[in-house]
């Protein structure tokens, strides 16, 4: 991907080309693995899949701030627009953990009308907490950059 200086999105692809992959995969990985063999089951699945991808995000969103790998307009960006930034890993996280926690309650009681806004909140809150987290990292980083 070529970034041009004119482009409207060029600052949000630079910041999503700083993101460590490798890691973050790891990271989503082995954390969810790890959550699959505490909550071993049929109902551990989704939880699984909530917990990995959760980290993932977050490893992610982290390590994009705190590397001096990636691009220094991304970094920039990220910098300057903190809570900008966040918001793509907190969209990621807490969309997974809604779906995640829909399909666990339908599976585990067939909740399938009352579930719905359980999983909503669920969703909500957990993409604040990542929105937060990521968000004050990036304005504390970028402020020592």
């Amino acid at each position: 991907m070529t970034l041009e200086r004119g482009n409207a999105f060029t600052p949000v692809a630079s910041a999503t080309m700083i993101w460590p992959w490798g890691a973050s995969l790891l990271g989503g990985t082995v954390t969810g693995a790890l959550s699959l063999l505490m909550n071993f089951g049929l109902a551990g699945i989704p939880s699984a899949v909530s917990t990995g991808i959760f980290f993932f995000a977050l490893i992610g969103g982290i390590g994009g701030v705190l590397s001096k790998k990636g691009d220094r307009r991304g970094r920039r960006w990220a910098a300057t627009y903190p809570f900008r930034y966040a918001t793509a890993p907190a969209l990621l996280g807490g969309g997974a953990t809604a779906v995640m926690t829909y399909i666990a309650s339908v599976i585990g009681s067939f909740a399938i009308f009352s579930g719905l806004f359980g999983a909503l909140f669920a969703g909500l809150g957990v993409g604040l907490v990542l929105w937060v987290l990521i968000g004050v990292v990036a304005m504390v980083a970028g402020n020592k950059n």
